[in-house]
């Protein structure tokens, strides 16, 4: 019989973005210094680059028994497929 066991996957991703910020300030240096110091308010960020870097398999536990007897009866009357299998 096949046990099936509930895996946690790690996915590392690098993200690039770009922070549409609105800022009020006297001058534009003003405005580069506010907008160095990382303040502004942040009003619209789009993702230019969303790269997958690495997967990996951190760990697993075993199903409780509720989420087993759930898998167990989708699987006997519908079946992976959606079709009657008649059990696993």
């Amino acid at each position: 019989m096949r046990v099936v066991k509930r895996y946690i996957a790690k996915v590392e991703r690098t993200l690039h973005t770009i922070d549409t910020v609105h800022v009020l300030a006297e001058s534009e240096e003003d405005a580069m210094e506010i907008i160095r110091a990382e303040k502004g308010n942040i009003v619209r960020t789009e993702i230019q680059e969303d790269a997958v870097d690495r997967r990996w398999i951190d760990s697993s536990v075993p199903l409780t028994t509720e989420e087993f007897m759930e898998i167990e009866a989708k699987y006997r009357y519908e079946g992976p497929s959606g079709e009657s299998t008649g059990g696993l």
